[in-house]
Protein backbone atom coordinates (compact mmCIF):
# COMPACT_ATOMS: atom_id res chain seq x y z
CA UNK A 1 0.00 0.00 0.00
CA UNK A 2 3.16 2.23 -0.31
CA UNK A 3 1.64 3.59 -3.80
CA UNK A 4 -1.58 4.85 -1.62
CA UNK A 5 0.55 7.34 -0.14
CA UNK A 6 2.56 8.51 -2.79
CA UNK A 7 0.41 9.37 -5.82
CA UNK A 8 -3.08 10.05 -6.35
CA UNK A 9 -2.71 7.47 -9.03
CA UNK A 10 -2.56 4.56 -6.99
CA UNK A 11 -5.04 5.98 -4.95
CA UNK A 12 -7.31 5.99 -7.49
CA UNK A 13 -6.39 2.42 -8.33
CA UNK A 14 -7.26 1.04 -4.94
CA UNK A 15 -10.67 2.92 -4.23
CA UNK A 16 -13.62 2.83 -5.91
CA UNK A 17 -14.46 6.78 -6.56
CA UNK A 18 -17.34 8.91 -7.85
CA UNK A 19 -17.00 11.74 -10.75
CA UNK A 20 -17.95 14.24 -8.43
CA UNK A 21 -15.51 16.60 -9.72
CA UNK A 22 -16.31 17.68 -12.95
CA UNK A 23 -12.77 18.92 -13.84
CA UNK A 24 -11.40 15.88 -12.94
CA UNK A 25 -11.96 12.55 -13.76
CA UNK A 26 -12.31 11.18 -10.37
CA UNK A 27 -13.25 12.50 -6.94
CA UNK A 28 -10.22 13.38 -4.86
CA UNK A 29 -9.85 12.20 -0.91
CA UNK A 30 -8.74 15.87 0.65
CA UNK A 31 -6.85 13.59 3.56
CA UNK A 32 -4.38 12.04 1.13
CA UNK A 33 -1.11 13.31 -0.63
CA UNK A 34 -1.62 13.80 -4.16
CA UNK A 35 0.64 12.92 -7.05
CA UNK A 36 0.23 13.37 -11.04
CA UNK A 37 -0.12 12.15 -14.51
CA UNK A 38 -0.29 12.43 -17.72
CA UNK A 39 -3.25 11.05 -19.73
CA UNK A 40 -2.76 9.68 -23.19
CA UNK A 41 -5.69 11.76 -25.74
CA UNK A 42 -4.59 10.07 -28.59
CA UNK A 43 -2.05 8.13 -30.62
CA UNK A 44 -1.67 7.74 -34.41
CA UNK A 45 1.24 5.93 -36.30
CA UNK A 46 3.79 3.03 -36.82
CA UNK A 47 7.25 2.23 -37.26
CA UNK A 48 6.99 0.63 -40.37
CA UNK A 49 10.32 -1.74 -40.93
CA UNK A 50 10.11 -0.78 -44.77
CA UNK A 51 9.33 2.92 -44.12
CA UNK A 52 11.93 3.57 -41.33
CA UNK A 53 12.65 7.44 -42.66
CA UNK A 54 9.04 8.33 -42.77
CA UNK A 55 7.97 6.15 -39.42
CA UNK A 56 6.66 8.18 -36.06
CA UNK A 57 4.64 7.94 -33.47
CA UNK A 58 2.31 11.12 -32.35
CA UNK A 59 0.82 11.43 -29.01
CA UNK A 60 -1.16 13.96 -27.06
CA UNK A 61 -1.92 14.07 -23.43
CA UNK A 62 -2.94 15.74 -21.00
CA UNK A 63 -1.84 16.90 -17.62
CA UNK A 64 -3.47 15.69 -13.99
CA UNK A 65 -2.57 16.88 -10.22
CA UNK A 66 -4.32 18.55 -7.66
CA UNK A 67 -3.95 21.88 -9.26
CA UNK A 68 -5.04 21.35 -12.98
CA UNK A 69 -1.11 20.24 -13.56
CA UNK A 70 -0.20 23.45 -12.33
CA UNK A 71 2.26 21.46 -9.87
CA UNK A 72 4.04 19.50 -12.93
CA UNK A 73 7.47 20.49 -13.00
CA UNK A 74 8.65 18.60 -16.22
CA UNK A 75 7.77 15.35 -18.17
CA UNK A 76 11.06 13.36 -19.16
CA UNK A 77 10.93 10.56 -21.86
CA UNK A 78 13.56 7.53 -22.38
CA UNK A 79 13.54 5.16 -24.80
CA UNK A 80 15.11 1.48 -24.85
CA UNK A 81 15.02 -1.38 -27.94
CA UNK A 82 13.72 -4.54 -26.59
CA UNK A 83 15.02 -7.76 -28.87
CA UNK A 84 12.34 -10.22 -28.46
CA UNK A 85 13.36 -11.62 -32.27
CA UNK A 86 17.09 -13.19 -31.07
CA UNK A 87 17.52 -13.98 -27.52
CA UNK A 88 17.86 -10.53 -26.60
CA UNK A 89 21.14 -9.93 -27.44
CA UNK A 90 20.37 -6.73 -30.02
CA UNK A 91 18.51 -4.84 -27.32
CA UNK A 92 19.91 -1.78 -25.94
CA UNK A 93 19.10 0.18 -22.52
CA UNK A 94 16.71 2.99 -21.57
CA UNK A 95 18.42 6.22 -22.99
CA UNK A 96 17.23 9.66 -22.16
CA UNK A 97 15.02 11.13 -25.01
CA UNK A 98 14.32 14.35 -24.05
CA UNK A 99 12.39 16.48 -21.15
CA UNK A 100 9.12 18.25 -21.61
CA UNK A 101 9.49 21.36 -18.95
CA UNK A 102 6.22 22.80 -17.63
CA UNK A 103 7.14 26.16 -19.34
CA UNK A 104 6.50 24.15 -22.82
CA UNK A 105 3.21 23.00 -21.69
CA UNK A 106 0.15 24.46 -24.24
CA UNK A 107 -3.58 24.79 -22.88
CA UNK A 108 -5.98 22.99 -24.89
CA UNK A 109 -9.13 23.57 -25.94
CA UNK A 110 -10.42 21.95 -23.24
CA UNK A 111 -8.57 24.21 -20.53
CA UNK A 112 -6.15 21.56 -19.74
CA UNK A 113 -2.28 21.66 -19.93
CA UNK A 114 -1.03 19.46 -22.72
CA UNK A 115 1.86 18.21 -24.35
CA UNK A 116 1.84 17.11 -28.49
CA UNK A 117 4.70 14.62 -28.84
CA UNK A 118 6.16 12.87 -32.38
CA UNK A 119 8.41 10.07 -31.61
CA UNK A 120 10.11 9.19 -34.67
CA UNK A 121 11.98 5.61 -35.69
CA UNK A 122 14.92 7.47 -36.94
CA UNK A 123 15.26 9.36 -33.63
CA UNK A 124 14.87 6.07 -31.58
CA UNK A 125 17.51 4.48 -33.12
CA UNK A 126 19.88 7.69 -33.54
CA UNK A 127 19.57 8.31 -29.82
CA UNK A 128 20.30 4.82 -29.31
CA UNK A 129 23.51 4.58 -31.26
CA UNK A 130 22.07 1.73 -33.69
CA UNK A 131 21.45 1.35 -37.47
CA UNK A 132 18.66 -0.35 -39.01
CA UNK A 133 20.98 -3.27 -39.57
CA UNK A 134 20.51 -3.58 -35.90
CA UNK A 135 16.55 -4.05 -36.09
CA UNK A 136 14.54 -6.21 -36.83
CA UNK A 137 10.32 -6.55 -37.70
CA UNK A 138 8.35 -7.46 -34.57
CA UNK A 139 10.74 -6.34 -32.15
CA UNK A 140 9.88 -3.04 -30.26
CA UNK A 141 11.05 0.01 -28.69
CA UNK A 142 9.79 0.87 -25.21
CA UNK A 143 9.26 4.50 -23.97
CA UNK A 144 9.10 5.75 -20.86
CA UNK A 145 7.88 8.81 -18.81
CA UNK A 146 8.44 10.33 -15.65
CA UNK A 147 6.81 13.19 -14.29
CA UNK A 148 8.70 15.15 -11.45
CA UNK A 149 6.76 17.04 -9.49
CA UNK A 150 7.42 20.91 -8.60
CA UNK A 151 8.64 19.83 -4.68
CA UNK A 152 11.04 16.98 -6.67
CA UNK A 153 8.81 14.05 -6.25
CA UNK A 154 8.83 11.70 -8.96
CA UNK A 155 5.92 9.33 -10.62
CA UNK A 156 6.56 6.81 -13.50
CA UNK A 157 5.72 3.52 -14.46
CA UNK A 158 6.76 1.71 -11.10
CA UNK A 159 4.74 3.92 -8.86
CA UNK A 160 1.88 3.94 -10.29
CA UNK A 161 -1.27 1.60 -10.03
CA UNK A 162 -1.49 -0.70 -13.00
CA UNK A 163 -5.11 0.31 -13.59
CA UNK A 164 -4.18 3.83 -14.07
CA UNK A 165 -2.33 2.61 -16.92
CA UNK A 166 -4.59 0.28 -17.81
CA UNK A 167 -8.50 2.06 -17.75
CA UNK A 168 -9.60 3.54 -20.77
CA UNK A 169 -11.23 6.43 -18.30
CA UNK A 170 -7.61 7.26 -17.15
CA UNK A 171 -4.69 6.09 -19.99
CA UNK A 172 -2.09 6.97 -17.35
CA UNK A 173 1.26 7.37 -19.65
CA UNK A 174 4.11 6.02 -17.99
CA UNK A 175 5.28 3.62 -20.71
CA UNK A 176 4.80 2.45 -24.10
CA UNK A 177 5.44 0.00 -26.35
CA UNK A 178 6.33 0.54 -30.43
CA UNK A 179 6.35 -2.57 -32.16
CA UNK A 180 8.19 -2.27 -35.76
CA UNK A 181 5.47 -3.24 -38.16
CA UNK A 182 6.12 -5.27 -41.40
CA UNK A 183 3.22 -4.57 -43.78
CA UNK A 184 2.79 -7.07 -46.21
CA UNK A 185 0.71 -7.70 -49.43
CA UNK A 186 0.90 -11.02 -51.51
CA UNK A 187 -2.62 -10.99 -52.02
CA UNK A 188 -3.27 -11.69 -55.73
CA UNK A 189 -4.01 -14.69 -58.19
CA UNK A 190 -1.14 -16.50 -59.38
CA UNK A 191 0.09 -19.08 -62.10
CA UNK A 192 2.09 -22.29 -60.77
CA UNK A 193 4.67 -24.87 -62.21
CA UNK A 194 5.05 -27.57 -59.56
CA UNK A 195 7.63 -30.48 -59.41
CA UNK A 196 6.97 -33.35 -57.65
CA UNK A 197 9.87 -34.11 -54.90
CA UNK A 198 9.94 -37.62 -53.40
CA UNK A 199 6.74 -40.05 -53.79
CA UNK A 200 3.26 -39.10 -53.35
CA UNK A 201 0.77 -41.02 -52.17
CA UNK A 202 2.95 -44.06 -52.45
CA UNK A 203 3.45 -43.58 -55.92
CA UNK A 204 6.84 -42.70 -57.68
CA UNK A 205 6.79 -39.51 -59.70
CA UNK A 206 8.55 -36.95 -60.65
CA UNK A 207 5.93 -35.13 -62.80
CA UNK A 208 5.64 -31.56 -63.35
CA UNK A 209 2.35 -30.04 -63.57
CA UNK A 210 2.77 -26.28 -65.49
CA UNK A 211 -0.34 -23.39 -65.72
CA UNK A 212 -1.80 -24.11 -62.82
CA UNK A 213 -4.09 -20.99 -62.00
CA UNK A 214 -5.22 -20.04 -58.13
CA UNK A 215 -5.30 -17.23 -55.82
CA UNK A 216 -3.12 -16.36 -53.03
CA UNK A 217 -5.97 -14.79 -50.08
CA UNK A 218 -5.43 -13.54 -46.86
CA UNK A 219 -6.40 -16.15 -44.39
CA UNK A 220 -8.12 -14.89 -41.19
CA UNK A 221 -8.13 -11.29 -39.54
CA UNK A 222 -4.28 -11.28 -39.56
CA UNK A 223 -2.50 -9.23 -42.50
CA UNK A 224 0.21 -11.34 -42.83
CA UNK A 225 -1.08 -14.79 -42.93
CA UNK A 226 -1.97 -16.64 -46.39
CA UNK A 227 -3.64 -19.38 -48.22
CA UNK A 228 -4.00 -21.31 -51.62
CA UNK A 229 -7.93 -20.56 -52.37
CA UNK A 230 -8.55 -23.39 -54.25
CA UNK A 231 -5.55 -25.60 -54.13
CA UNK A 232 -2.68 -25.37 -51.81
CA UNK A 233 -1.37 -28.41 -53.54
CA UNK A 234 -1.58 -26.30 -57.36
CA UNK A 235 -2.63 -29.57 -58.65
CA UNK A 236 -0.25 -31.61 -57.46
CA UNK A 237 -2.23 -34.79 -56.94
CA UNK A 238 -4.04 -34.77 -60.60
CA UNK A 239 -1.19 -36.45 -62.06
CA UNK A 240 -0.83 -39.16 -59.87
CA UNK A 241 -4.83 -39.86 -60.59
CA UNK A 242 -6.30 -38.40 -57.05
CA UNK A 243 -9.16 -36.05 -57.44
CA UNK A 244 -8.15 -34.02 -54.22
CA UNK A 245 -6.89 -30.78 -53.80
CA UNK A 246 -6.20 -29.03 -50.77
CA UNK A 247 -8.55 -25.90 -50.61
CA UNK A 248 -7.96 -22.36 -48.02
CA UNK A 249 -10.57 -24.40 -45.82
CA UNK A 250 -7.82 -27.49 -45.06
CA UNK A 251 -5.53 -25.25 -43.12
CA UNK A 252 -1.98 -24.77 -44.21
CA UNK A 253 -1.16 -21.40 -44.42
CA UNK A 254 1.91 -19.03 -45.14
CA UNK A 255 3.09 -16.31 -43.00
CA UNK A 256 4.90 -13.41 -44.13
CA UNK A 257 7.27 -12.14 -40.86
CA UNK A 258 9.14 -9.26 -42.47
CA UNK A 259 9.73 -11.16 -45.77
CA UNK A 260 10.62 -14.38 -43.91
CA UNK A 261 7.70 -16.81 -44.96
CA UNK A 262 6.82 -20.15 -43.26
CA UNK A 263 4.30 -22.59 -43.89
CA UNK A 264 1.97 -24.08 -41.22
CA UNK A 265 -1.25 -26.17 -40.53
CA UNK A 266 -2.42 -29.42 -41.31
CA UNK A 267 -4.90 -30.49 -44.33
CA UNK A 268 -7.90 -32.34 -44.20
CA UNK A 269 -6.10 -35.86 -43.71
CA UNK A 270 -4.10 -33.56 -40.23
CA UNK A 271 -0.90 -33.85 -42.47
CA UNK A 272 0.77 -30.81 -41.43
CA UNK A 273 3.11 -28.72 -43.60
CA UNK A 274 6.14 -26.94 -43.92
CA UNK A 275 8.66 -24.91 -45.61
CA UNK A 276 12.04 -26.86 -46.70
CA UNK A 277 15.19 -25.20 -45.06
CA UNK A 278 16.14 -22.53 -47.55
CA UNK A 279 13.85 -23.42 -49.97
CA UNK A 280 12.60 -19.54 -50.34
CA UNK A 281 13.74 -17.66 -53.14
CA UNK A 282 13.07 -14.77 -55.69
CA UNK A 283 14.29 -14.62 -59.02
CA UNK A 284 16.71 -11.56 -60.18
CA UNK A 285 13.93 -9.46 -61.91
CA UNK A 286 11.52 -10.37 -58.45
CA UNK A 287 8.92 -11.83 -61.13
CA UNK A 288 8.83 -15.56 -59.72
CA UNK A 289 8.86 -16.77 -55.78
CA UNK A 290 9.96 -20.54 -55.37
CA UNK A 291 9.90 -22.49 -52.65
CA UNK A 292 9.44 -26.40 -51.53
CA UNK A 293 6.93 -27.67 -49.79
CA UNK A 294 6.89 -30.75 -47.93
CA UNK A 295 4.65 -32.86 -45.75
CA UNK A 296 4.47 -35.16 -42.68
CA UNK A 297 3.14 -37.79 -44.94
CA UNK A 298 6.24 -37.35 -47.11
CA UNK A 299 4.65 -35.99 -50.20
CA UNK A 300 6.59 -32.59 -51.05
CA UNK A 301 6.88 -30.59 -54.26
CA UNK A 302 9.19 -27.61 -55.61
CA UNK A 303 7.16 -24.60 -56.53
CA UNK A 304 7.32 -21.45 -59.11
CA UNK A 305 4.72 -18.78 -58.52
CA UNK A 306 4.60 -15.82 -60.97
CA UNK A 307 1.56 -13.30 -60.63
CA UNK A 308 -1.04 -13.55 -63.12
CA UNK A 309 -0.67 -9.59 -63.90
CA UNK A 310 2.98 -9.68 -63.66
CA UNK A 311 3.46 -7.99 -60.37
CA UNK A 312 6.87 -8.23 -58.69
CA UNK A 313 7.42 -10.61 -55.79
CA UNK A 314 9.28 -8.49 -52.12
CA UNK A 315 12.88 -10.36 -51.64
CA UNK A 316 11.29 -13.13 -49.85
CA UNK A 317 13.48 -15.85 -48.00
CA UNK A 318 13.38 -18.68 -45.48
Amino acid sequence: MKNLKNSLIALIAAFAVSCGDPELPVELFPTMEYGAYARKMTQTGTYNYYEIGSSQIDLSVEYYDANDGANIASYAIEVEYVDNKTGGAKSVPRTAVRTINASEFATNADGYLSSDISLSFNDAMSILGITSDDVDGGAYFRYWFTITMNDGRTFGYDNTGPNMMSSNAFAALFRLNVYIVCPSNLEGAVVATSTEVGAWSGVAGGFTIAGVTDELVKSGPADNVYTMKNDNALGGWGPNGADYSVPAASGPELTDACNVLTYSGADDYSETWSLVDGSVSVSSDSKTLSYTWENTYGESAAVELTYADGSSWPALTN
